[in-house]
Parts: structure tokens; sequence; C-alpha cells
């Protein structure tokens, strides 16, 4: 796991932790709750085309209309990328509904692994069995901090990123991160994030991203802010049809493929490697969680690592037959999409299981996701039950 010695970007405190001892109103802090769903939704307004279908009932999936990859390189200048606004994480209401994460899976668990750069799958392994059911009060345990930043080009840190689209004439940020493709493993080219970060569902227009581009291992402190080049969106796109139809939460999620780097011409596997899935595991998991929180206190130049346990449920119904997941997790607007992790390691990117998602406006220290079910894995298959 990670060294004590990680600092958070904007302290001087070696980490920002609520340890499961320590943890009392007391330590909420200052932080102000992002905009509300329509805020979020709102940002994306920008149309990119492209009819979708349903191969499966459970899931939309298309090819947009989109500009070529020059423009789209031409387009996003380091200044524009700087510019870029934070989609705020959506704010499902004024107050949480937590309930004990006793919930249970409605399908077979299945996972696939990830891959090492240059394109080689990992060895297929056998996900961890959860952990014991803990019960915790507000603010959730958590520990929250920015790794080394030499770290961040290195394997497997490098699968995590931040994806840039325009929406209405305006440049936004979400973060995302490489996983296992529908493509198959000579093609690794797809990345995950949350749903609000591909289709606006706002007022039930469904308007779709337009110009997007996915940098790995995005470091904003440096000149050399893209290590692996820029991995221009080719118009693929796939989320549930809960979240495009209904701004369902319980299965806010999606996918989009890209082409190759900008300035290598690898694919995107054979850059960064990639990053494994799981669904219907147990609700009761230890995440290591990605992100590049943009709002206030932080500033989108860094990467953001937070490793917490569940600590409940959403009392929340929807398409996902098991409810949402809460972990103590503080990062802000920006981070909207960044994996969870189970079984990460310094040496393996586990599987992801999760994504931060949304808030609730008395609960800042708190991030929840859907839960991952069949629906998930589907969606990740571009329609397909299995990839």
């Amino acid at each position: 796991m990670p060294s004590l010695k990680n600092k958070h970007p904007l302290s001087g405190a070696v980490r920002w932790t609520v340890p499961a001892a320590l943890c009392s109103v007391a330590m909420l802090g200052a932080w102000l709750a992002a905009p509300g769903a329509s805020a979020a939704a709102t940002a994306a307004s920008s149309h990119a085309g492209g009819s979708p279908a349903a191969s499966s009932p459970q899931v939309i999936h298309s090819v947009a209309k989109v500009a070529s990859a020059k423009s789209v390189l031409a387009y996003w200048t380091p200044a524009r990328l700087k510019a870029a606004k934070s989609i705020d994480l959506v704010v499902a209401g004024a107050t949480s509904h937590v309930v004990p994460a006793t919930g249970t899976p409605s399908g077979k668990p299945g996972a696939v692994a990830g891959g090492l750069p240059g394109g080689k799958p990992l060895a297929a392994a056998r996900p961890g069995k959860g952990i014991a059911l803990s019960t915790y009060p507000y603010p959730y345990p958590y520990d929250s901090f920015t790794p080394a930043s030499g770290t961040w080009h290195n394997y497997p840190y490098r699968v995590n990123g931040k994806l840039f689209f325009t929406n209405n004439g305006s440049g936004f940020v979400c973060s995302a991160t490489a996983v296992a493709s529908a493509s198959g493993t000579k093609n690794e080219n797809e990345i995950w994030t949350a749903g609000h970060c591909l289709v606006n569902t706002e007022a039930n227009n469904q308007v779709v991203d337009s110009s997007a581009l996915f940098i790995p291992a995005y470091n904003g402190n440096v000149s050399n802010f893209d290590p692996f080049g820029e991995f221009v969106w080719n118009g693929g796109w796939t989320t549930s049809t809960a979240w495009y139809r209904s701004s369902d939460l319980t299965e806010d999620e999606s996918a989009m493929t890209v082409g190759t780097s900008s300035t290598s011409g690898k694919t995107l596997g054979k850059a960064v490697g990639w990053d494994g899935f799981a669904w219907n595991f147990p609700v009761n998991e230890q995440f290591v969680a990605f992100g590049y929180p943009a709002a206030s206190p932080y500033n989108g130049l860094n990467l953001v690592e937070d490793i917490g346990s569940t600590a409940g449920q959403d009392s929340m119904s929807g398409a996902d037959a098991t409810e949402p997941i809460v972990i103590g997790n503080p990062m802000t607007g920006g981070s909207s999409g960044g994996a969870w992790n189970m079984d990460w390691t310094s040496s393996n990117p586990g599987y992801i299981n999760g994504h931060n998602d949304y808030k609730y406006s008395n609960q800042p220290l708190a991030m929840y996701s859907p839960y991952q079910d069949t629906i998930s894995n589907t969606v990740r298959c571009f329609g397909k039950t299995s990839c």
C-alpha cells in the first residue's frame, strides 16, 4: 500500500485522514457541497450526433459523429486544458439515507483481469471475496492523499487519467480509467467513467459529449503533462438505458473508446496497460479510489488517491436491485468517473468495482458509487452479455 510519506496536495499534513477512532462532526471542515444534479447535467449540452442502439434493453450504445483527431488535438491547447471546468459531482439531495451494507448481488459474480503496458494481459485471478461488515458513524474512515508525482507515470497508477470534453461551446473535465475493452486485448481502447460525464439527461434531452480526449497519467504541475500522449475519443460510447432515459443514479456509468496515442501511435493498452473489471461481488469491499478533483479545495492538477472501505448503502431504488455503496472520500467535482479498485497493489491495478459518482449535501466527506452489477458489465461490453 502507499507510503505514509505522501502528502495531500493542498496542505503540509502527511495525509488528509479520518481514522475510524476519530470520527466526529467537528472534522467536517468548511468544504462546500457541489452544485446539484441540474447544474452537472446542464454543463453537458452540445450534441455529438449518432443514433443510439440497444442490443440489450438495459444498455444504450452508439458511434457519435465527432471531429477528426487532428481537429480535436488542435482545439485542446494547453490553455484550454487548463481552463476546462470540472463537471460537478451530482448531489443526490440534502440528506443522505444510509443503511447497513447488507445487500446481496442479484447475479453471478464475474471478473476480467487487467493488463500490462505493451498489451500483455495479466494472468486471470480470482478477485477478493469481500470484507466483514463494519458500521461507522459519519464521517466514515478514509485515507486521502496525493501519491508522489514521480509515481503517476508508473504502472499501475498510469491507467488513471483526465477526460476532457466540450459541451455547448465550453470545455469540461472528469476523471476516467483505462479498462478491459470490449474490443479485446489486441486493441485495448476503452475508458470507464460516470454516465454523467458522457451524456446529459437534464430535461430528458440525452445530449452526448463532443471533442473528447483522455490523458492518462496527467500531471498539471509540469510542462510534460501528457507523458503517454493524448487519446482522442473516436465516437464510440455506451451507457445504461436507466441513466440515459431516467437519470437513474444506480446505473450512472459509461464507457468510451479512443484512438491511438497522439505521440507514439500506440493503443491505450500498449501505452499504459488497463484495469480489470468485476461485477456482482460482495457489497463490502476495501477500495483504492483515484481521481483528479478540480473543485475547491483542489486544483485539478494532481492525481488523488483515497483508501476506504464500504461504510453503507444508499436506500435508493432503481434499475440496479443492489443499492449504491458509500465510502469515506473527500474528493470534489472533476473526480467524477475516477475508478474504485478492489485488490489494487503497487504492481497490479486490480479490478474496477465502482467509481466516484455522487454525494449528499450533508456528507461532503463521503462518496457514493453505483454497485457494479451485470448491467455494468453489459455497458463495458457495449451491449453484449460478455466480452
